[in-house]
């Protein structure tokens, strides 16, 4: 079952180069995560791979696999063999064991069964030996499975600039997360709880008695946690801290970003904290991107929505928009958009505010409006360096507006988000910014209008005939029939909402040169939609019916995003 140790053996250092050895050859780590990890590690006087781990360069289940290749340790499974032993019964400290990350699981007679997150530690684990006269057989613990059963909360960050700033917090960081202070358990704790349950933001809201936790699920906020109010100066200033955001400074807002690492992976996050009557409150945006993966083809838009998208891929230059409400998932579609030029030989530029996900091959830069870097500015510069794609994160003036035009009626290839209802009012939107007909026929090459809907759980949805009224609502609107009816019951899965995730509901098309005539031409909306359609632009409401009649939400849902 397990590896067997006495008080005489001793793990060498040999055996921690063995496995650091084995890290690099197997491509588990780089050599730049290891020269930063040994930084730390030697102030620090952690092992390497462990502060690896922490720093979120080595995940949970690569280093257990490491630690029982080189130390002949099973894994714990702590499903089969969950902890029967209290550390009372042995002893030893509940500290001594929290502190050296060790678990009693199960008591053999003259032996004790351990999960222990270092096998390698021979110290801490001849010093178990000594205390309770027991040969122990050891079990390789993931640090994630660990923390459940301790109650110690996971997750800490890992700034983006390599500077003394952050080797210094990430020293703390190493040093001291096993004594954090309360602020900063509820922090980490919070945000454990929010990646469980699939939360984008995480709001942290000081009151007049208390602090108010609330996390935003499907699009909907829920009350997570009220605390006490003597929590809510710790928790801020804690976030602060690991966003490199000015302490003393609590009567402005400030925009940062960090990084927490759960269950090894490195999970980004933008935080914005405000001033309010009763202290700082704090925002954070869960910028999870192995949560959202950044594939036209898995992001559950439309067949007609996806055609046009990968159609403006294709296209030599011309301005292309994705456009809908705050929140409804434009900036995704954009990079997933840019992601198709993955291993193309385009030079792709783009100006966001904020960055949220970061591309190897886009050069992206951020908006700094106190320093003059706009949207606008931004962009004149970008077509002095010879581009082929630029993403503009909004175009929101007419400023920006101008120079875009003028950028994809100059042989570019402009992708940008703008905010209109639909697909096909973007073309008032920037005759609204001043953009002449002739420019947009000149220019535009389509666009793209979404929302996002609460997805029912596929556990517990039941289906039923469709409703009258959904059927009257259709035809009504001449569209096709919804043949069923979907409606939400809860279960465990989807914590009893009968909802589980979000998915888009999406119109759009790609611009022909009879369309781009009827812009020049300024033909009016009713005769740009009958263009639009012979191009195969189908209106988001019959997208959304369509998901309605095959389980993936309900009539409420769409009519909710769309009129709403």
């Amino acid at each position: 079952m397990a590896a067997s140790l006495t008080a005489t053996t001793d793990p060498t250092r040999r055996q921690r180069a063995l496995l650091i050895d084995s890290l690099l050859e197997k491509g588990v780590i780089d050599s730049a995560a290891l020269a930063r990890a040994e930084l730390v590690a030697g102030r620090t006087a952690r092992p390497v791979e462990q502060v690896l781990n922490q720093l979120g360069a080595l995940s949970d289940e690569d280093l257990v696999e490491a630690y029982a290749e080189v130390s002949g340790c099973e894994i714990w499974d702590p499903k089969r063999l969950p902890p029967e032993v209290l550390s009372a019964d042995l002893g030893v400290s509940a500290e001594f064991l929290r502190r050296n990350r060790v678990l009693p699981v199960r008591r053999t007679g003259a032996g004790l069964v351990c999960a222990v997150c270092d096998p390698l530690d021979n110290e801490a684990l001849s010093g178990l030996v000594f205390a309770t006269g027991l040969s122990l057989q050891l079990l390789v613990a993931r640090p994630a499975d660990w923390r459940v059963f301790v109650d110690q909360p996971a997750g800490e960050s890992s700034a983006q600039v390599l500077d003394e700033r952050r080797l210094e917090r990430e020293i703390d960081q190493v040093a001291d997360g096993a004594v954090e202070g309360g602020g900063a358990r509820l922090v980490t704790s919070v945000f454990e709880a929010a990646i469980a349950q699939g939360a984008s933001d995480i709001h942290f809201e000081p009151r007049r008695n208390d602090l108010a936790v609330r996390l935003r699920i499907d699009g909907r906020m829920i009350e997570y946690a009220v605390v006490s109010a003597d929590l809510a100066a710790p928790a801020v200033s804690r976030i602060k801290v690991i966003a490199n955001l000015n302490l003393g400074e609590r009567r402005l807002p400030q925009d940062g970003r960090t990084s927490f690492v759960i269950g090894g992976r490195s999970i980004d996050v933008r935080v914005a904290t405000s001033p309010t009557v009763f202290g700082e409150g704090a925002v954070l945006r869960i910028l999870d991107r192995a949560a959202v993966p950044l594939d036209l083809d898995g992001l559950g838009l439309s067949g007609p929505t996806i055609a046009a998208l990968r159609g403006a891929a294709k296209a030599p230059h011309g301005l292309f928009l994705v456009t809908g409400p705050t929140g409804s998932g434009k900036t995704t579609t954009l990079y997933a958009l840019l992601q198709t030029f993955a291993g193309s030989p385009k030079k792709v530029l783009s100006i966001e505010d904020p960055v949220e996900y970061h591309f190897e091959h886009v050069s992206q830069t951020q908006v700094a409006a106190q320093l003059g870097l706009t949207f606008a500015a931004a962009l004149r510069s970008f077509l002095r360096q010879d581009p082929d794609v630029i993403l503009v994160g909004e175009i929101r003036d007419p400023e920006t507006a101008a120079v875009a035009i003028q950028a994809a009626m100059t042989g570019h290839l402009v992708l940008a988000s703008v905010h209109a209802n639909t697909a096909l009012a973007v073309v008032p939107r920037l005759r609204d910014m001043g953009i002449e007909a002739y420019q947009l026929a000149a220019g535009f090459r389509g666009s793209v209008a979404q929302r996002l809907v609460r997805r029912l759980c596929e556990r517990c949805r039941e289906p039923g005939p469709a409703d009258p009224g959904h059927i009257a609502a259709a035809r009504r609107l001449r569209l096709a029939v919804p043949l069923r009816s979907w409606r939400p019951v809860g279960c465990p899965h989807c914590k009893g909402s009968g909802f589980k995730g979000r998915l888009p509901i999406s119109e759009g098309f790609l611009a022909d040169e009879m369309f781009q005539r009827a812009l020049a031409d300024d033909q009016t909306a009713g005769e740009l939609a009958e263009r639009a359609a012979s191009l195969g632009w189908v209106g988001m409401l019959a997208d959304g019916l369509a998901k309605v009649d095959g389980g993936e939400t309900t009539f409420e849902e769409v009519v909710a995003a769309v009129d709403g």
